[in-house]
């Protein structure tokens, strides 16, 4: 059921605090699209795929921070422009949306 693997992706730390905005299951498509992808995505690009409950660019930049400082999202430099950096999920945080679609 559909109920049941929510709450198990709701176990997941990570996941929780993303899930935590209204915007947030959308946020964690749009960031495992851009990994599958290798997508250049900067939190400017990011913040433009979201098409549903968007918040405020700041706001959504401040999320953005807190969640790389928790560990749930990691910046990269990005290999195209050095002084972009690329968003993509904590590797726990991706395999527990993984395990989500899956069941």
């Amino acid at each position: 059921m559909l109920w049941d693997r929510y709450q198990t992706l709701l176990t997941n730390r990570g996941a929780e605090r993303i899930l935590s905005k209204p915007y947030g299951l959308e946020l964690l498509f749009v960031l495992e699209t851009c990994a599958a992808k290798n997508a250049d995505n900067g939190i400017e690009d990011t913040y433009e795929l979201l098409g549903h409950f968007a918040p405020r660019r700041a706001a959504f930049s401040n999320f953005i921070k807190t969640l790389e400082f928790e560990g749930h999202i990691v910046k990269t430099v990005s290999p195209i422009k050095a002084s972009k950096n690329k968003l993509r999920l904590a590797e726990d945080v991706g395999k527990a949306f993984k395990a989500f679609k899956a069941s």
